[in-house]
């Protein structure tokens, strides 16, 4: 399988933890438009250990997790389609998610760690990056709209990792087309005034883009990256209830069984479009066959060798076009979504 590294990012509390296990609900095999996540792995039994994981992760009968994360946790996922008789029905992706603790990004900008530098530099590596924000914590405020406080609660140390990144002289990171989708968590919060729930939430998302201005100033201003605004709720609507404790720490407890929505939306985005740049790019995002291949005497003809070789090159030729099949079938699924499940920017 090819790889696709897709990173979640949020501060402590965002719901981070709870969109795996609602991914995984979401896109459960003969599900979402064929479209589905299953356990990778290179044998049998490692793909068993690796289910057991993500089960764990999406147990809807319990409602998913309700604590943050405090340590880092490996998804092993894999990812794949079955929308036309044609298509293999086997994974496309070798797609692990991995769950950082949002505490990480305040020790990035203080005493740092070993897991800080290794999630500051899976941000740097990733094809897809998922940034979360509390929908409670956006909703915070009048009008006239004052994004600083919601910027200092949940934006900060994000808004200043790309503030970093951004004048790096190493051009790198800023050279490789990548999707970031701003995941709005808990939408399903009882205390969102209506207007910014109107129009599938658009008030909710002018908001949030206005809190992480910096990072989606420095996005948009990027060649080849793509960037979306997607409102989720992994209880769904009606279906939970949520209030402010004493100490104005949001709660919130089910009232009804879980039906989330919009983080399928939003990974399916993010591999649309990294698909959608590889074709272009003519990237399969596989391991490469090196330009020369040494034929050892004894083992194939001349022959032999050259079927070899041809079908290397097949390869990697029938990997495009099934990433090209994949992108003609998300896009026919997205587009008629944009503006209501998703906002495109």
């Amino acid at each position: 399988m090819s790889k696709m590294i897709v990173t979640a990012v949020g501060v402590r509390g965002s719901g981070k933890s709870n969109a795996y296990g609602a991914m995984i609900e979401l896109l459960k095999v003969q599900q979402r438009d064929s479209y589905y996540l299953t356990a990778c792995g290179a044998t049998p039994e490692e793909r068993l250990r690796n289910s057991g994981i993500i089960n764990r992760y999406a147990d809807i009968s319990n409602g998913f997790i309700q604590t943050g994360t405090m340590v880092t946790t490996d998804f092993p996922f894999a990812f794949g389609g079955h929308f036309r008789p044609d298509i293999p029905n086997y994974p496309l992706l070798d797609m692990p998610l991995v769950d950082y603790s949002g505490g990480l990004l305040q020790t990035m900008l203080q005493d740092g760690s070993e897991e800080a530098t290794k999630l500051l530099h899976r941000i740097m590596d990733t094809d897809v990056l998922l940034l979360f924000a509390d929908a409670n914590i956006l909703s915070e405020g009048g009008e006239p709209y004052d994004p600083e406080p919601a910027r200092r609660k949940i934006a900060l140390e994000i808004n200043t990792i790309f503030e970093i990144l951004s004048t790096q002289q190493d051009a790198e990171f800023v050279s490789k087309p990548r999707t970031v989708v701003l995941m709005l968590t808990k939408c399903d919060s009882t205390l969102i005034p209506q207007e910014l729930r109107d129009n599938h939430f658009q008030g909710l998302a002018n908001r949030a883009l206005q809190v992480f201005d910096p990072t989606m100033r420095f996005c948009i201003n990027q060649s080849g990256w793509k960037l979306a605004v997607v409102p989720t709720s992994t209880c769904g609507d009606g279906n939970s209830r949520t209030w402010r404790n004493a100490d104005g720490a949001y709660q919130s407890e089910m009232t009804a069984p879980p039906k989330p929505y919009g983080f399928d939306t939003g990974l399916l985005y993010g591999i649309m479009c990294e698909l959608e740049s590889r074709v272009r790019l003519g990237i399969d995002g596989s391991d490469a066959p090196p330009e020369e291949i040494e034929r050892k005497r004894g083992f194939v003809s001349p022959f032999q060798w050259r079927h070899i070789l041809s079908r290397l090159a097949d390869q990697e030729s029938e990997q495009t076009q099934l990433y090209r099949r994949y992108v003609g079938n998300l896009h026919s699924i997205l587009d008629p979504l944009k503006g209501i499940e998703y906002f495109e920017i």
